[in-house]
């Protein structure tokens, strides 16, 4: 397969494996597969997340004082 090359400390892994024939089974191209492969080592390295609450609170006053809504 031409996309594990991008993958080689993960494509030899049996979970990875099992995990790509399984999309391939649902019909997933192996771009899409790589490209998920990819999504997924990243949010494992930590790069998405899920914002805490106190984070969207504080985004959420920023957006108040940018829309001259929050008073003082």
């Amino acid at each position: 397969m031409e996309f594990r090359k991008h993958f080689v400390g993960m494509t030899g892994h049996p979970a990875w494996v099992m995990w790509s024939w399984q999309l391939e089974l649902v019909g997933f191209s192996h771009k899409q597969i790589a490209d998920l492969s990819r999504v997924k080592a990243l949010y494992q390295q930590g790069v998405y997340h899920e914002a805490t609450p106190e984070q969207r609170r504080l985004e959420f006053v920023r957006w108040l004082y940018q829309q001259n809504r929050l008073q003082s």
